[in-house]
């Protein structure tokens, strides 16, 4: 991965979604996909991240218990946890301190403007 890149690390269940999401926001983004939250974790770990992209319903609802552990650790690392939800469910997300939350489907033009949107908030 290009190193004058800011990473971002999606988050999802759907494997079409994290294809799609790699290969449109590559051009701009070093992107890192995983589907569960043991190998979030690995990957979050593994390299400094600008920010992480999550599906909060992924596996059951436990997405919402990785936002918990990420916020904690994004606050010390001072980035951005957007939610990227087939629920629409802002008010919880936002109070759970996403920076953003978006309903799918959501197009990668749309995520890419919210990702430049908030990693620059965090530079």
């Amino acid at each position: 991965m290009a190193p004058n890149k800011p990473t971002v690390l999606i988050i999802d269940d759907d494997l079409l979604m994290l294809e799609l999401y790699r290969r449109e926001l590559g051009q701009d983004y070093a992107i890192l996909t995983c589907t569960d939250r043991n190998e979030a974790l690995t990957l979050f770990d593994a390299q400094p991240l600008s920010a992480v992209v999550l599906e909060p319903a992924l596996a059951e609802g436990r997405g919402w218990e990785l936002l918990v552990v990420l916020r904690l650790r994004a606050q010390a690392f001072q980035f951005p946890v957007i939610l990227c939800s087939i629920l629409d469910e802002r008010k919880r997300g936002m109070e759970g301190g996403a920076a953003a939350f978006l309903v799918k489907p959501v197009l990668p033009a749309h995520l890419r403007d919210v990702l430049q949107l908030t990693i620059g908030k965090n530079l």
